[in-house]
């Protein structure tokens, strides 16, 4: 997800979801298997000869994704991903190499910049 943060606080840019699709099952994951509808777009699906949607094919790739607003949920609250200022922000990243340490406090010099830069190993 992308985030932001003004004077009003954090927010989500999206406005949407993006979640994986390989084996999506309607009763295990309804809200998901029902966002797939008109203005959602898939990536990496494979269609059987019907024309339908084959969620358990690998052939492309495992990472099968569908990307839909956040509107084709129900019972989403609102205001959606908004939150005053944060006190405390815990950055995330995947570093094979060991530059950042994997428990940090980092001074908001040093959090701007891996953030800004898109650190990742």
């Amino acid at each position: 997800d992308e985030h932001g943060w003004d004077d009003n606080g954090v927010f989500n840019f999206e406005g949407g979801c993006y979640a994986k699709v390989i084996n999506l099952d309607k009763d295990s994951e309804p809200d998901i298997y029902n966002a797939i509808r008109r203005d959602a777009l898939l990536e990496n699906v494979t269609l059987d000869e019907n024309g339908k949607i084959d969620f358990a094919d690998k052939s492309v790739t495992e990472n099968t994704r569908v990307s839909y607003p956040i509107d084709h949920i129900e019972k989403i609250v609102r205001p959606v991903s908004a939150a005053p200022d944060a006190k405390n922000v815990i950055f995330l990243s995947a570093d094979a190499f060991g530059v950042l340490p994997p428990v940090s406090i980092l001074t908001p010099e040093q959090t701007k910049y891996y953030f800004l830069s898109g650190f990742t190993a």
